[in-house]
C-alpha cells in the first residue's frame, strides 16, 4: 500500500491530520498509518480515501500506474482515430513499454506506436517492430484483438511501400478477423471503434486500388456501424472517402458535393481540422462546375460523365 502517495494527496487537499480523521477516526489512527503503516479498518481505509477523493486502488501503486497509462492510451487511440497525430506523440511520449504493469497494455501501447509511425510516414522498421512485438511476443498465440490491429498496420505499412502482396496477405487476415467479429458480441468502447478502424483502413485500400464498388461496401458498413453504435471518430473519414469513390464511378457533382458537406460537418464535430480545409476546397471545387452541368443536362444521349475522375 503506497501510504505515501496517500500522505502527498492530503497535504495537497490542504488537510491537517486532525481535520482529515474528524467524524471518521482518531488523529492519532491516522498517525499511525501515515507514519507507522498500521492500516486502519477497511471502514475506516475508505472513508479517509473518499474525503481525499481517492479510491483504494489508488493507494495501490500498480493499481494507479495501471489507471494513469489507461488514460493515457485511450487519450492517443481516440487522437489517432480523427487524425489528432501531435496529441497521439505527445501520449505516447509520456510512456514506455517498460513501465506498462500489464499486457494488455503493452499491446495497445505497440499498436499505437505502431500505427501512428505507419500514418504519419515514421520509420518502417520500428512500425515493423511495434507490430512483431505484439504477433511474435505478447499475442503469440493469436487470440486478441491487438493481433488483427496488428495485421492491419503490417497491411497498411506495406501498401504505403508498394508492396502490394505482401500488403493484400495481412489485409485478408484483417477481412476474415472482422467478418467473425461482426457476427459476435463486441464489448463496447474501444472495442467497437478498433473495428470502424478496420472497416475505414479496409476501404482506403480498396480505393487505392481502384476497386470502388469494394470500398463503398466497406465504407457502407462502417457508416451503418456509426450510427448503430453512436460514434464519430471516422465519420468525416467515411463520408469523404464515400465522395472520392462516387466521383472516381462518375456520380454527378451534386452527389458528391452532398457527401462532402457531410464529411466537412462530422469533420468540425471531430475538430479534424485538416479534413476541414480539404472538404471545403472540394466543395468550393465541385460547386463551381454545377452550373455548367446544369446548362448541358440532358445532353445528347441524356447522360451525365463526371470531368473528375482523378482523385484528390
Amino acid at each position: 500500500m503506497d501510504v505515501a502517495y496517500f500522505v502527498a494527496r492530503r497535504k495537497a487537499k490542504g488537510y491537517s491530520q486532525a481535520a482529515l480523521a474528524a467524524g471518521i477516526c482518531t488523529q492519532s489512527t491516522l498517525s499511525k498509518f501515515e507514519t507507522n503503516y498500521q492500516i486502519p479498518s477497511l471502514s475506516i481505509l475508505r472513508q479517509l480515501c473518499t474525503r481525499l477523493d481517492l479510491t483504494l486502488d489508488d493507494l495501490d501503486d500498480q493499481q494507479r500506474q495501471s489507471k494513469a497509462a489507461t488514460q493515457q492510451l485511450t487519450q492517443a487511440e481516440e487522437a489517432l482515430m480523427v487524425e489528432d497525430y501531435p496529441t497521439v506523440q505527445k501520449s505516447l511520449a509520456h510512456l514506455t513499454v517498460e513501465q506498462l504493469p500489464t499486457v494488455a497494455l503493452q499491446m495497445q501501447y505497440h499498436y499505437l506506436n505502431g500505427l501512428w509511425l505507419t500514418l504519419t510516414n515514421g520509420n518502417p522498421t520500428a512500425a515493423l517492430f511495434s507490430f512483431t512485438q505484439i504477433l511474435d511476443q505478447l499475442d503469440e498465440a493469436h487470440t486478441t484483438q491487438f493481433t488483427t490491429l496488428a495485421y492491419l498496420g503490417e497491411g497498411i505499412l506495406y501498401a504505403r511501400q508498394n508492396e502490394l502482396a505482401q500488403a493484400e496477405f495481412f489485409l485478408t487476415k484483417v477481412k476474415q478477423a472482422l467478418s467473425t467479429a461482426l457476427t459476435t458480441v463486441v464489448a463496447p468502447g474501444l472495442a467497437q471503434a478498433r473495428l470502424l478502424t478496420m472497416m475505414y483502413y479496409l476501404a482506403e485500400d480498396y480505393y487505392l486500388r481502384d476497386d470502388f464498388t469494394q470500398s463503398q461496401h466497406y465504407v457502407s458498413l462502417g457508416l451503418a456501424w456509426c450510427r448503430r453504435e453512436h460514434v464519430t471518430y471516422f465519420l468525416p473519414r467515411l463520408k469523404f472517402l464515400r465522395a472520392q469513390n462516387l466521383l472516381a464511378l462518375g456520380a454527378a457533382p451534386q452527389q458528391v458535393v452532398a457527401e462532402l458537406v457531410d464529411a466537412r460537418a462530422f469533420a468540425r464535430l471531430n475538430d479534424n481540422q485538416a479534413l476541414i480545409l480539404q472538404t471545403t476546397a472540394l466543395i468550393n471545387h465541385y460547386q463551381a462546375m454545377l452550373q455548367p452541368f446544369k446548362q448541358t443536362e440532358g445532353g445528347k444521349d441524356g447522360t451525365y460523365q463526371s470531368p473528375f475522375r482523378t482523385r484528390s
